[in-house]
């Protein structure tokens, strides 16, 4: 039930079709009062990993007792990201830090982004990374996921056919007071006058369809991920630059515009991993 109700209460870094998307798709469970439905489908979505080495001829679990030496994680980011699922991903990076006989990793990407708890601390673990680690994009990689992906040491990207970008934060409301209403349903919020800031947000919407304060809020949250992606880029902020202002592109623009740093396949996200880890490891050796 909790991850059911921060469906639609929680801030979203997602292209709005991909959220329509879900909600047509939960909505006709929720009229039914099929609930574990729902709970069935948003437990589908799992950011999985497996290990492989070049020219990725097999692949073992990351705990695997005959995992080879210099192996190269691969962690699949693909549909929406849910908030659980973002710290399903910072455990695995742990793990992966913590684990000798993997040297880097890969994130594959194929999502148009999702709720926004927790991936700016995804992302900082991805960049601050004591293992390389790069992203190959299979298809879309939007908004919370172009977050991720470009925290990475490189980008790959499959086609001038995928898309990336979709740079923005929104939030949905829904009001069922009048729903109640209807069922002949009571239904009050009752706030001591000393609390007067409590949920001023929401009641500024139901008083006086003002959503000016929730704007204010997500601006700020907006900002933050700007900032993010311009060091990510290491590109400018600027407000005017359709970049940060959530227009998405597709992948031989994002290129061009250095958005993305190459044409490639996974095999040469996985070569590159293998030979950033092997160039750490050398200068360590000679304390280069």
């Amino acid at each position: 039930m909790d991850k059911i109700q921060e469906i639609f209460t929680a801030p979203w870094a997602i292209a709005d079709n991909d959220y329509y998307r879900l909600l047509s798709l939960l909505m006709p469970c929720v009229a039914v009062g099929n609930l574990d439905a729902i709970e069935k489908r948003l437990n589908n979505n799992k950011i999985t990993a497996y290990a492989t080495t070049p020219y990725l001829a097999n692949r073992w679990e990351l705990d695997d007792d005959t995992l080879p030496a210099d192996s190269v994680a691969v962690i699949i980011l693909e549909g929406t990201l849910y908030s659980w699922e973002t710290y399903r991903l910072e455990q695995q990076l742990r793990d992966i830090s913590g684990n000798p006989k993997i040297c880097g990793a890969v994130l594959w990407i194929n999502g148009p982004g999702g709720m926004v708890a927790h991936v700016d601390l995804a992302a900082k673990m991805i960049a601050e990374s004591s293992k390389p680690i790069a992203t190959y994009v299979a298809g879309t990689m939007g908004s919370a996921h172009f977050w991720l992906g470009t925290a990475a040491g490189r980008t790959f990207i499959a086609s001038p056919m995928c898309e990336v970008g979709s740079v923005g934060i929104m939030l949905t409301y829904q009001s069922f007071k009048e729903y109640f209403k209807k069922q002949g349903i009571d239904y009050r919020e009752i706030y001591p006058d000393s609390a007067d800031l409590k949920n001023y947000e929401t009641r500024a919407i139901e008083k006086e369809n003002n959503e000016e304060p929730i704007k204010q809020r997500l601006a700020v949250m907006h900002r933050i991920f700007c900032d993010a992606i311009s060091k990510n880029l290491g590109i400018t902020y600027d407000p005017e630059l359709p970049l940060f202002r959530g227009q998405i592109f597709t992948g031989d623009v994002a290129v061009a515009n250095g958005y993305i740093d190459q044409f490639g396949t996974l095999e040469d996200a996985v070569k590159w991993v293998l030979a950033q880890a092997t160039v750490r490891k050398v200068n360590e050796m000679y304390n280069i």
